[in-house]
């Protein structure tokens, strides 16, 4: 066991901060560190010498910046979600997204009610978002009043598209070539990103302005 010091406590600190943004326990960490939870405990007191590929191993784990540790970066705020309510919110828009599909396709409460083998009176329930509606009952439903469930998804604003949004880019951050990661992740690029932005957003007269622009520079 070190010496303790300030350092060692304000690191050890810093660990334990991590740790609990992340929402892991002290075992979980002790567990992917490969060392018991007494020296766990201990390196959040800034009494083990935790090392640099400890800490490497902690920042991927606990999904954080590795400048943290040495105060070049902060841990971003998290987004703060009322779960009980958004489940009701949801309930009661697929409901009326439910009713307004079936009015569409003309079909009556009672036809989606025999589609899915419930009475009127659950359907009904369904539409006024006071009954939540079981998966297998909307795909069934979806089916049979001609859309995907994806009709009934929120993935255009709210966290649910805000999630699914930060998903698809680090899929294609991950499809990208390890030298347009490297190029993409510098700060300094940004300056070039905005620029291919405004580009894109230019017509053909614009864009043809520019490139003549350039040749008499060049020339």
């Amino acid at each position: 066991m070190s010496k303790q010091t300030p350092r060692a406590q304000i690191l050890g600190k810093l660990i334990q901060e991590a740790r609990e943004y992340a929402g892991r326990s002290p075992a979980d960490c002790a567990a992917v560190l490969q060392i018991s939870p007494e020296a766990y405990a201990a390196a959040e007191r800034g009494e083990w010498p935790i090392s640099l590929p400890d800490l490497e191993v902690l920042a991927l784990y606990l999904g954080i910046p590795m400048g943290y540790f040495w105060g070049s970066e902060k841990l971003e705020e998290k987004r703060h979600v009322d779960y009980m309510n958004l489940v009701l919110l949801r309930h009661r828009l697929i409901g009326v997204t439910l009713r307004q599909q079936r009015l569409k396709e003309k079909r009556s409460v009672e036809d989606v009610a025999q589609v899915i083998n419930v009475t009127p009176a659950e359907v009904e329930g369904y539409e006024s978002g006071e009954k939540p509606v079981p998966y297998l009952h909307l795909e069934a439903m979806a089916r049979y009043l001609k859309v995907t469930i994806g009709h009934f998804m929120d993935v255009e604003r709210g966290p649910l598209g805000r999630h699914e949004a930060e998903l698809r880019l680090v899929r294609i951050f991950n499809e990208l070539s390890p030298e347009m990661q490297a190029f993409l992740a510098n700060p300094q690029s940004v300056i070039y990103l905005e620029t291919a932005y405004r580009l894109s957003k230019m017509d053909v007269t614009q864009l043809r302005q520019i490139a003549e622009s350039i040749l008499e520079i060049t020339w």
